[in-house]
């Protein structure tokens, strides 16, 4: 993994005239988890509604193609060379598994572009995409960009539901960490010093169809975004290891990928303003049965999910 690098905290936040209001409450919240003063957790929500603000931008609105084919040229895949090496030695069906961090949405489809000059990448994606925003990837990403074939909804499909499309050598199911109940509901892991809870249906989808995961997150490391990857994790439950266990001990290690970047930069992830729910079992479950209507709204402000997400 390359050098961490923090951003300077204020940044993007200063540059905001009129600072928006968030629920103190929230705010408490925030700041209490993250271990900050309150000031800067309402900086970090700031920053946070801003840089989201952007990214729905650049997926919705109708772009023109010098515009996005930079955009997609700044990003930078240094591991890709590594990604297709293993396509090549290991052609198994594998989950790639990141989070809504940094640039998720182009991040995610230069690594399926990627993906595609090698096998066939599938998108598991919560919520479906809009003309607009797959007539931008055709023109960022070109002929290996992912169209609507080859995306499914995770609203509409379950862990027994992909079982078919895993058995295939060479599919690659790009998806995200916060899969909704219907893939198994979540499991309590180590996160920012406390207990938390996140999904267990990545690890869930290894285990039962016996294929690999490859941890991914996108990340703006102060001078540009970059697609990043961990160790791949093998299906394997360890001696004496019950499904519940092993499915505890992958979503830990998946977590533990994500939380170093998250430390240095909180306002890249989407749902920092629901971050307190996370350390709630109820809550968690609340927020991840909710998140498909921020991420289909443009208009709802995701700093303040945590009044939507009850």
């Amino acid at each position: 993994m390359p050098t961490l690098m923090r951003t300077p905290p204020d940044k993007g936040a200063n540059m905001i005239r009129r600072q928006p209001d968030f629920p103190a409450e929230q705010t408490a919240a925030v700041a209490t988890f993250l271990r900050e003063p309150r000031g800067r957790a309402r900086r970090l929500l700031t920053a946070n509604r801003k840089w989201l603000n952007a990214l729905e931008r650049r997926r919705n609105s109708r772009l023109a193609e010098p515009a996005l084919r930079r955009h997609a040229a700044r990003i930078h895949f240094p591991q890709a060379p590594n990604l297709l090496e293993l396509l090549g030695d290991d052609p198994r069906p594998r989950l790639l598994t990141s989070y809504h961090f940094g640039d998720y949405i182009y991040g995610a489809n230069l690594l399926g572009a990627t993906v595609n000059t090698r096998a066939r990448a599938i998108y598991l994606s919560q919520a479906p995409g809009s003309a607009a925003y797959f007539a931008n990837m055709k023109l960022a990403f070109g002929e290996t960009a992912m169209g609507p074939e080859s995306r499914m909804s995770a609203q509409e499909t379950s862990i027994a539901g992909l079982a078919p499309l895993l058995r295939r050598e060479g599919i690659q199911i790009i998806t995200f960490c916060d899969l909704g109940e219907q893939f198994g509901g979540r499991t309590e892991v180590d996160f920012l010093f406390r207990k938390a809870w996140f999904s267990r249906g990545p690890a869930l989808l290894g285990l039962t169809n016996r294929i690999p995961l490859l941890p991914v997150v996108n990340w703006f490391d102060g001078s540009r975004e970059q697609v990043v990857l961990g160790a791949q994790i093998e299906p394997e439950r360890f001696g004496g290891e019950t499904l519940a266990q092993a499915t505890g001990r992958i979503t830990a290690e998946l977590v533990r990928f994500f939380e170093p970047f998250f430390r240095l930069n909180p306002e890249q992830w989407r749902y920092l303003g629901a971050l307190p729910l996370y350390f709630f079992q109820d809550g968690a479950a609340g927020a991840l049965q909710s998140k498909e209507k921020t991420h289909a709204s443009t208009r709802q402000d995701p700093a303040t999910a945590r009044s939507s997400h009850r």
